[in-house]
């Protein structure tokens, strides 16, 4: 009978055993699977961040190239209205010289 109660707790035993061994292996599989779902989820906010970061770089390299166009522009614009108000007082007085000149020869 000692033999038999023996015997049946080392079954009991093994039995807890075996439990207690397939118990962790479902955890770990538990966490991994929550790892890997973890992964997935934050990857694509992950790339959102890196791309967001990535325009934002090159609206301001695009703002910066717009803002020096503008400069350059308006600087080549007002050269050029300097130059054409130029011409035209230089014409205006060439006309005015013209006309005195003959106004003179006019007159003797």
């Amino acid at each position: 009978m000692a033999a038999l109660v023996f015997t049946i707790g080392v079954s009991i035993a093994q039995d807890t055993k075996q439990d207690a061994k397939e118990t962790a292996r479902q955890a770990g599989r538990t966490v991994d699977a929550a790892a890997d779902k973890a992964a997935r989820e934050t990857r694509p906010a992950r790339r959102k961040i890196a791309n967001a970061a990535e325009n934002t770089a090159d609206d301001v390299k695009d703002g910066t190239k717009r803002a020096g166009r503008k400069v350059s522009r308006a600087a080549r614009n007002t050269k050029e209205d300097i130059k054409d108000g130029t011409n035209r007082g230089l014409n205006n007085t060439e006309r005015k010289l013209k006309k005195a000149e003959r106004k003179l020869d006019n007159s003797k």
